[in-house]
């Protein structure tokens, strides 16, 4: 379940609405109206839940070296 950001570039306005989507495609095709100006939001993030990493394993992908 993505978390989808939508937000105004109205002038003046800079709305930003959060929500809960069931897919990230569905979030991205979503159309709503700004609350404040009533221009259509733009979705500028869809992003999805992920685990939080294991920090008491020492082998876990968090401590591995990028690059």
């Amino acid at each position: 379940m993505p978390l989808c950001v939508y937000l105004c570039y109205t002038p003046g306005c800079q709305t930003k609405i959060d929500r809960w989507m069931r897919t990230g495609a569905e979030g991205g095709a979503a159309r709503m109206e700004c609350p404040r100006c009533g221009a259509v939001l733009e979705c500028a993030w869809t992003g999805s839940q992920q685990t939080a990493p294991n920090l008491m394993d020492s082998s876990s992908a968090v401590f591995t070296a990028k690059g």
